[in-house]
């Protein structure tokens, strides 16, 4: 019996919502459901249930969240899977426990104008670090990656991480910065992210708390 993977949590969890169970080995658990043996291209339905399962389990506790496909062939394979991560899980659950993830997207046109000079803040030094640290700015324009640091910059003491990635199309693109947040300061990020204005011709969205998909691996 083939074992569709929605995450990993610590052995000793608040269980898995309906439909999925447990797989435990090595201190740790596989949140699993049974599925048949071959599967065909997922739709959008299963693949919005799925994330609905995903987000269960990160209500309840803290988890390694896995995308959409992560199959294996029986629970032998999914026990041999968890002895032979055990000590990167252990790990990352320890740094995910108490965490969520915000984000905040920047659509823009394609050709967008200077970005407006935000107050200076003294964790845009720490966050252009980061930014070297993790070299994550790679694919961004100078102003999105200035503006990058910015906004992380307004947002001081309300994340210990951050992600990101921009996407592009001949009419607009689409900077999205990711936030590992703790739990008990959504509001508190919520509410100083509400107060960010965007460049000109630039609209902001404000999401989460989600599953921690972007911080579901080594830092580096």
């Amino acid at each position: 019996m083939k074992y569709l993977l929605y995450g990993i949590v610590e052995r000793d969890s608040a269980g898995c919502p309906p439909g999925t169970c447990l797989i435990t080995a090595h201190g740790l658990a596989a949140a699993v459901s049974a599925v048949e043996e071959t599967i065909s291209p997922p739709s959008v339905a299963s693949l919005l249930a799925y994330e609905r399962v995903v987000e269960a389990i990160h209500h309840r506790q803290a988890v390694i969240p896995l995308r959409y496909g992560c199959v294996m062939e029986d629970e032998f394979a999914v026990v041999r899977h968890l002895e032979e991560h055990r000590q990167e899980y252990g790990a990352l659950l320890a740094r995910l426990l108490g965490m969520t993830e915000m984000g905040i997207r920047v659509l823009w046109p394609a050709r967008a104008g200077v970005v407006p000079d935000f107050p200076p803040s003294p964790g845009a030094r720490y966050l252009a670090s980061l930014r070297n640290r993790y070299n994550l700015a790679n694919a961004l324009a100078a102003e999105e990656a200035q503006l990058a640091d910015r906004i992380g910059g307004l947002l001081p003491g309300c994340f210990t991480e951050q992600r990101r990635e921009v996407s592009s199309s001949s009419e607009r693109r689409l900077l999205s910065l990711y936030f590992l947040t703790s739990r008990t300061g959504v509001e508190r990020f919520r509410n100083r992210a509400r107060q960010i204005c965007p460049p000109s011709g630039a609209k902001i969205l404000l999401s989460g708390p989600w599953p921690p998909y972007n911080f579901a691996g080594s830092p580096e």
